[in-house]
């Protein structure tokens, strides 16, 4: 997958809706002026950022996220763990530059120094996304969270509001481990075991369900191509929007066991 490269008339017409006098040249010349120097101009860059753009949607131990418009996001390394952020940056733009995979984010702008990153927006997945996405629970249990109003016209009675029997017929909840199915938490398990952390055993049960589901067979992937681990947690996915349809996405690609050890340990 190549990088999208824009040029500055584009560059402009993405940026159009901000408030006058936001510039990404300005970011990157505070960067580029810090880094000839040796200095951090990471609190400059997040008062400028946040001057213009208003506070961050959100924020984790390394990058802010701001909202540049809604299918944009501006990632800024920050803080005590700015050069981790950078870090993320620069691994992030690595995998979605080397890996061909529609489960990482597209990126479309970064600085040469990788302190930000223009990116597709991530909205945070939930567990009701993947039953509908993948039509199986991501935990052990199938979850309902707006209020019941039988579909008479189903079979089973499923909800008119969700259409929860357009995902699954039975609306079963199952709350222990069962050798007949798995969740997607129970198989991403199962992919790290295999293909991340390379120990793990082989289970043709849950082989022939990634097989039978494009988007575990394509994480499959993503997971075999890169040292991605740690996905078992929901907050590590999110949804995108592609030509008007959604997809579930890897939320942060460029955190990685390299940068945990480099930056987290210590």
């Amino acid at each position: 997958m190549k990088v999208i490269r824009i040029n500055e008339s584009q560059k402009s017409r993405l940026f159009e809706a901000y408030r006058e006098g936001f510039s990404l040249d300005n970011l990157t010349m505070m960067a580029d002026t810090a880094f000839a120097m040796g200095e951090d101009e990471s609190d400059g860059q997040m008062k400028y950022c946040t001057h213009w753009l208003g506070y961050p949607s959100s924020m984790g131990s390394s990058r802010a996220v701001y909202t540049l418009s809604d299918s944009l996001v501006l990632k800024l390394a920050y803080g005590n763990k700015y050069r981790a952020g950078i870090e993320q940056n620069r691994v992030e733009f690595e995998v979605y530059n080397q890996v061909d995979s529609p489960l990482v984010p597209k990126i479309f702008y970064h600085d040469k120094n990788f302190t930000y990153l223009v990116c597709e927006n991530v909205v945070p997945a939930e567990a009701e996304d993947f039953e509908q996405y993948l039509g199986m629970p991501y935990y052990d249990y199938y979850k309902q969270h707006t209020k019941r109003c039988d579909d008479f016209e189903s079979p089973n009675k499923g909800d008119l509001t969700i259409g929860f029997d357009k995902y699954f017929p039975n609306l079963k909840k199952y709350n222990e481990y069962n050798n007949e199915e798995f969740s997607v938490r129970e198989i991403i398990w199962y992919l790290e075991d295999n293909y991340s952390n390379g120990g793990g055993f082989f289970n043709n049960k849950i082989e022939k369900i990634i097989l039978s589901k494009p988007w575990l067979r394509q994480l499959k992937e993503l997971m075999q191509k890169t040292n991605m681990s740690d996905l078992s947690q929901i907050g590590n996915f999110g949804i995108v929007n592609r030509d008007g349809n959604p997809m579930i996405v890897v939320l942060d690609s460029g955190f990685n066991m390299d940068v945990y050890l480099k930056h987290y340990t210590h």
